[in-house]
């Protein structure tokens, strides 16, 4: 099977995780291709972690689509799969020129990827609505992006859910604790309990209800400290914000970060404030390394968090819930371990990596299988099934 992906190249968070570690571990099973849009740290990544990588600038469309063309045909794919509004235009205009099923991956509620751009909502964002209605299949990062795009109208024999599944193997950290501390500039010491939360700084993920919702937990626990690794167009917001809520000597921005291995394990309870999730890594990322988590009920975040089991959840902008739960954990060590580790137990057992790439393999087999049946008895796709349905009856077993 050979399976070519297009995205624009200029990707980051929890979409860049996922299609490089999708990627290299489908590369094992087969070939794969991914080919970006422009030419940067992206793409420059992707080689180093040897995805085999082609760059053509989408500076001139009808080119780049003439040239991708040329290289489906004369390559023998099977199968384009795309991502992001860039790879969904591409996608969409290869579809009807190759004969090849296009299937692409929805990380995130595409009505809001561009929540404060106005001009990249009308441009990017038209674009990708568009193109999404005119390809063959879309697969959505949990369950619940898969009932969001239902409920907008898309065929649910074309929709497929996978889950952001990572390896669960925890590396030791790059340096201790303190030391970590030290060089983002956190000002924190063995009895601080840290907040932390690695997202963009962008007006989806919400990050001024956690500043806020920690300035009051800061309140009743001054030994909380907030650590924000991430980097947008809000920064310089945020930080007034903490200004204003008295909080600048607790609260570190430590912008972008390469190193999340280290930032979850020297963290002690991970939070997430998003007002739109699809399923993001922070969850598992932070589950790996047996963080307790206090959540957003937003999206895939529920399937995963069971509430008071194994992690804390609170309603999309409310700052008090969210200071109601650190408090909590703030105050009860014990509590904190328990969630932690039940969280971990159930990514283990549920979101690995290897369960989303045998989903991902066996995704590409269904479509595939579809494609061809369509060719042999024409139009007709799927199946119709007769027989009564209940317990016990002969129409479950169809």
């Amino acid at each position: 099977m050979k399976v070519i992906h297009l995205i624009s190249g200029g990707d980051s968070g929890g979409a860049k995780t996922h299609v490089f570690s999708l990627l290299q571990n489908l590369s094992k099973h087969i070939d794969v291709t991914m080919v970006c849009f422009m030419e940067g740290p992206f793409a420059q990544e992707a080689r180093e972690l040897g995805i085999r990588t082609e760059v053509y600038p989408s500076r001139n469309v009808l080119g780049t689509l003439r040239r991708l063309k040329a290289k489906i045909r004369e390559e023998g794919y099977d199968l384009i799969h795309c991502h992001g509004a860039r790879g969904n235009m591409m996608g969409a205009l290869l579809r009807r020129a190759t004969g090849l099923p296009v299937v692409t991956t929805v990380h995130s509620d595409y009505r809001l990827d561009y929540l404060g751009r106005p001009l990249s909502r009308i441009t990017y964002g038209t674009i990708n609505t568009i193109a999404l209605r005119r390809l063959d299949y879309r697969i959505g990062v949990s369950d619940a992006m898969v009932d969001l795009l239902i409920s907008r109208g898309f065929d649910p024999d074309k929709l497929f859910p996978i889950y952001n599944g990572i390896d669960f193997t925890l590396p030791p950290p790059a340096m201790s604790r303190a030391e970590y501390f030290r060089s983002v500039g956190l000002q924190a010491d063995e009895n601080s309990v840290v907040v932390g939360i690695a997202a963009r700084l962008n007006p989806v993920k919400d990050i001024s209800t956690l500043i806020k919702g920690f300035a009051r937990a800061h309140e009743t626990c001054p030994q909380l400290r907030l650590l924000i690794a991430g980097d947008g167009e809000e920064r310089a917001m945020l930080e007034n914000l903490a200004r204003e809520l008295g909080v600048t000597d607790s609260v570190c921005f430590a912008g972008w970060i390469s190193d999340t291995n280290t930032f979850y394990q020297s963290i002690d309870i991970n939070t997430l404030t998003s007002l739109s999730e699809s399923f993001p890594y922070a969850l598992t990322e932070g589950a790996r390394a047996s963080l307790p988590t206090v959540s957003s009920r937003v999206g895939g975040v529920p399937y995963f968090i069971d509430h008071g089991i194994n992690g804390l959840l609170f309603e999309p902008g409310d700052a008090e819930g969210l200071a109601h739960h650190l408090i909590t954990l703030a105050m009860d060590p014990v509590q904190r371990r328990h969630l932690g580790e039940r969280l971990r137990q159930k990514g283990v057992e549920e979101y690995s990596l290897e369960s989303t790439v045998q989903r991902q393999l066996t995704i590409y087999r269904t479509i595939l299988r579809r494609q061809e049946r369509a060719r042999t008895i024409g139009r007709r796709d799927g199946a119709l099934v007769c027989g009564a349905y209940g317990r016990g009856n002969a129409g479950d077993d169809a």
